[in-house]
């Protein structure tokens, strides 16, 4: 939780409760479609509207902090950002993997 409220304060963001408990969900899952991120969130915050929800998820993309995952046939998900990376999705279950390639040895190939 805290390195959030060190990512939030970079960013010159307010540390909410509420910004907190969506970061933090986000991070427990790895990937998650805003209504099952609703239904994390409003055991712990019950009063949160699905319109807070979205607000602060669109100030979370604005400031570089949650990426949008759009998969085929799936509803989008969010994820904290990383390092640049692809995702696995595994067309039996729909789970999605994160994928990191180190292309360095690739770019010094073709150098």
């Amino acid at each position: 939780m805290e390195r959030f409220k060190d990512v939030l304060k970079a960013s010159n963001l307010k540390s909410t409760h509420q910004r907190l408990a969506i970061l933090d969900s986000i991070d427990q899952f790895g990937h998650i479609d805003i209504d099952t991120l609703f239904d994390v969130i409003i055991r712990k915050y019950p009063t949160m509207s699905k319109a807070t929800l979205y607000r602060n998820i669109n100030d979370l993309i604005n400031f570089h902090i949650l990426e949008e995952v759009k998969l085929p046939h799936q509803k989008q998900q969010y994820e904290i950002k990383k390092v640049p990376h692809i995702h696995l999705l595994c067309s039996k279950c729909g789970s999605v993997e994160d994928i990191f390639i180190d292309t360095k040895p690739l770019l010094e190939a073709i150098s």
